[in-house]
């Protein structure tokens, strides 16, 4: 099993590298940015201009936003735009691209035979690719946040985040990522066709992203963001820490998933050429 981990690793090394590199070079722009008191004076600016929009709230909850104030700071831009949405989203992504890329896209494309004829039996296959698929967007995301972090540590900011809550905040953020990413994973195992990870992972991304918008305007949607949506469950980490509840209630999600793709990929036969 630790021969074909570290195939699994070593053979998308490339991909892997990109999606570690290129989101933490985008992100660390951000807190850079606040080294330039003129950046800082533009934003205040823009607050000033779009003021009408503290007083909707639908449009708040389309953006996201739950502090209009703070949401002009660094700990706003991260904490909300960031990590409420795009971090989940890239996560998300990252991990049906490289799952797919060793499993149901994979057997489509016939290179899975290698994988078959390993002396794994189907078990223990489906727990190496799960295993990833959680871990990957955990120490990814870890990356970033710790990529970004470093002007705040070295560098003389006008605004800085403590390192402990923003860590936990970005663990709250990439639990929520790795959520969609695995229902995706499982499908596509349980039916052997990589497109239906993309259906049912961003699918499920985009509903629960569409009740975080219009929750306060509609009752199905409102339960959904607050009883099973994992964007309903990051709430404020940054200032008030993790919440259990929260994260039992993605955690589950996650297992729940995995056990649905388990069922399937056992049962069912291979797509080999």
């Amino acid at each position: 099993m630790i021969s074909y981990l570290n195939y699994f690793i070593k053979v998308p090394k490339k991909l892997i590298m990109t999606w570690i590199l290129a989101p933490a070079i985008y992100f660390t722009i951000v807190p850079l940015a606040f080294s330039n008191q003129s950046f800082e004076n533009l934003i205040y600016t823009k607050r000033d201009g779009l003021s009408s929009l503290a007083e909707n709230d639908t449009m708040l909850n389309i953006l996201g936003i739950s502090d209009w104030e703070n949401v002009f700071t660094l700990e706003g831009i991260i904490t909300t735009y960031l990590m409420n949405l795009f971090v989940p989203l890239l996560i998300a992504i990252a991990t049906i691209v490289l799952l797919n890329k060793m499993g149901a896209k994979s057997e489509e494309e016939g290179t899975f035979e290698f994988v078959a004829s390993l002396p794994l039996n189907r078990k223990q296959i489906y727990y190496i690719h799960s295993l990833v698929a959680v871990v990957f967007g955990i120490i990814i995301s870890q990356i970033w946040f710790h990529i970004m972090y470093i002007p705040m540590a070295f560098m003389n900011l006008s605004q800085n985040l403590e390192y402990l809550p923003m860590m936990k905040a970005g663990l709250q953020s990439s639990l929520g990522g790795i959520s969609f990413g695995v229902l995706g994973y499982s499908i596509a195992m349980y039916t052997g066709k990589s497109g239906n990870a993309w259906n049912f992972g961003m699918g499920l991304l985009a509903v629960e992203w569409l009740s975080n918008m219009l929750s306060s305007s509609n009752k199905i949607f409102e339960w959904i963001h607050e009883n099973i949506s994992s964007f309903g469950a990051y709430g404020n980490p940054y200032q008030n820490g993790l919440n259990l509840l929260d994260m039992s209630l993605v955690i589950s999600k996650i297992l729940l998933f995995l056990v649905i793709g388990y069922i399937g990929y056992t049962k069912r036969s291979l797509n080999l050429k």
